[in-house]
């Protein structure tokens, strides 16, 4: 596991105090599509993200601050786990903005994911680095359906922040203050989907963390760990990223796609080289743990796989009125032409343990097997 050098307490404070003195600081926004700003007309300036920078640059204009991207769109704490590592703490984060809260399921509440996000907290924050956690919602959570306390991964999420003495940027009471004043409409904040706001909704999830992270300093908040963890650790995590090892007849190391359908689905940007076949040729792997995905890359022309694990076959569930299927799915043809970042969650409650997982690609003419890695977790 990666170390941080960060020169951080933990302390808000310390961190306004630093950048006030004109120090060099790293600043991470670690999240989802939320964090990178999809529908914002200029992710790189009008989405939340983009505003904290130049909030932050203005607020601090004789600090030297680097700014992170690692946001990824349509993922969630549980890649997150596997991603720590190299898109966050190999930048020594002097400050983090987490946020995923909407993409682990707002209205779930399963422990795998919970302890996924915890585990990003206590991993950052035993390291003294200050966490804002970005508490974002959908457009139906608000306005006459409006209920934050029945939010459950809201209300777990800031149970979090108050164990971790972090700070919260929630945006509930802000947005549906804006709509009951009159001063905002559903349609002005959400105008494309229910999810992604346009620029003025972006504005509010930006002033609702700028309040959050303003109190913490305030009130010299200073993040850091419980005695106890309220859902659980992932005290074991490891990313086995297969085309650096030998590999079985039929798979050859081959370097990640260059081109995606969006920006941040570009699988260079979150992996190294992948292992690839197109042929009906098994992989085998061990591993330990009792959480076991696959994080690689496809196109239209992506094969499926059939997967054993200790072998059992295990059988894809896609969609809960669907039938279970021996083959999952690994490619891009639901949502048109070109070429992503993939992630599949295998399993997520198995006995705790070593396990041997076998991964078999259904050969097609044409498509191509890629995966970077497999990446395993247990408490």
């Amino acid at each position: 596991m990666a170390t941080c050098a960060c020169a951080g307490s933990g302390s808000f404070a310390a961190f306004d105090r630093r950048a006030r003195a004109g120090e060099a600081l790293n600043v991470v926004f670690f999240g989802g599509s939320l964090s990178w700003g999809a529908n914002a007309s200029d992710p790189q300036r009008t989405s939340y993200r983009g505003l904290t920078m130049a909030y932050l640059q203005q607020r601090y204009p004789h600090a030297s601050l680097a700014f992170h991207d690692a946001a990824i769109g349509g993922t969630g704490s549980q890649l997150g786990l596997f991603r720590l590592e190299r898109d966050v703490l190999a930048r020594q984060p002097d400050l983090v903005f987490l946020d995923f809260t909407v993409n682990d399921g707002l209205d779930g509440s399963d422990l795998p994911s919970l302890v996924s996000y915890e585990t990003l907290l206590h991993g950052l924050i035993e390291r003294h680095v200050p966490v804002v956690q970005a508490v974002f919602g959908l457009r139906q959570h608000f306005g006459k359906a409006y209920n934050p306390d029945g939010v459950p991964r809201r209300r777990d999420h800031l149970k979090l922040a108050a164990a971790y003495h972090t700070a919260v940027g929630d945006v509930y009471p802000l947005i549906q203050t804006e709509i009951e004043a009159g001063r905002e409409t559903f349609e002005h904040l959400w105008p494309f989907d229910g999810t992604h706001p346009d620029d003025p909704g972006y504005r509010l999830f930006f002033e609702a963390v700028r309040r959050g992270f303003e109190a913490a300093i305030a009130d010299n908040r200073v993040c850091s760990t419980p005695q106890a963890p309220l859902f659980g650790i992932y005290g074991q995590r490891t990313r086995q990223r297969l085309a650096s090892g030998k590999l079985p007849a039929g798979w050859s190391r081959a370097k990640t796609y260059r081109t995606s359908m969006w920006f941040d689905g570009l699988s260079s940007r979150w992996m190294d080289a992948v292992a690839a076949c197109s042929e009906a040729q098994p992989l085998t792997v061990p591993f330990e743990g009792t959480l076991v995905g696959l994080f690689g890359e496809t196109d239209e022309h992506g094969l499926g796989f059939r997967v054993r694990i200790d072998g059992q076959p295990l059988l894809c569930h896609p969609h809960p009125k669907e039938p279970a299927s021996e083959v999952w799915p690994w490619d891009t043809k639901s949502l048109g032409s070109g070429r992503l970042f993939v992630w599949r969650v295998l399993a997520s409650t198995l006995p705790p343990g070593r396990h041997l997982l076998e991964i078999t690609p259904v050969a097609a003419t044409g498509g191509q097997f890629r995966i970077e890695s497999v990446c395993s977790a247990g408490e």
